[in-house]
């Protein structure tokens, strides 16, 4: 792929206490938004999309929860919608934002437990998420 990046923005990050009272789901939402430019004659096949993660992550000891955004110029490729990606190349372009969670989760924690950072392991989290989501669903 052959893809221009800009530079991820943190649109909300935010650290809760977990509360005995509380009920907590890990959920991951990805939205993949074509965002409409005029290109140069010379850059007609070009695309841009929007991407943008929003979370919510459940821990021993705390909730976080954010949004986090991308704008990636695909050069010489038309993409519409999400279906013209592969597996792999949504998993290219997340990694960035998945990333900059973890850089983020491992220094709030750090900073408010006042102990050495956790480190977020995002293939179980989306597990337990997607786990969560069948459940829910009656299809497990």
């Amino acid at each position: 792929m052959n893809i221009e990046r800009y530079k991820p923005k943190v649109n909300a990050f935010h650290y809760d206490a977990k509360e005995e009272y509380e009920e907590y789901e890990n959920h991951f939402n990805i939205h993949i938004t074509p965002l409409r430019v005029a290109y140069p004659a010379e850059q007609d096949n070009s695309s841009t999309l929007g991407i943008r993660l929003d979370f919510n992550m459940i821990f021993e000891e705390f909730v976080i929860s954010g949004s986090l955004g991308q704008v990636n110029l695909f050069k010489d490729r038309r993409i519409e919608s999400q279906e013209d990606l592969k597996k792999e190349e949504l998993d290219e372009l997340l990694e960035p934002l998945f990333l900059l969670v973890k850089r983020l989760t491992y220094e709030v924690s750090e900073i408010a437990l006042d102990e050495p950072g956790v480190e977020v392991h995002f293939d179980q989290m989306l597990q337990q998420s997607t786990e969560n989501e069948l459940s829910e669903e009656g299809e497990m």
